[in-house]
């Protein structure tokens, strides 16, 4: 059975580009990425990746 390692990131604007390239570099692919507003208005990106475990 396949099994998974979990990685989260947390930005101001999400992860750009260049960031995502390097993360695939290493493995890690893009599972999703959840938009969250506090009670000021400022807002994160959450974003939640994953690889194949060894």
């Amino acid at each position: 059975m396949q099994r998974w390692e979990y990685r989260i990131e947390e930005t101001d604007h999400g992860l750009h580009n260049g960031q995502l390239n390097s993360l695939g570099a290493n493995g890690w692919e893009l599972v999703s990425e959840v938009v969250l507003v506090d009670g000021r208005g400022d807002r994160t990106v959450r974003s939640v990746l994953k690889r194949p475990r060894d």
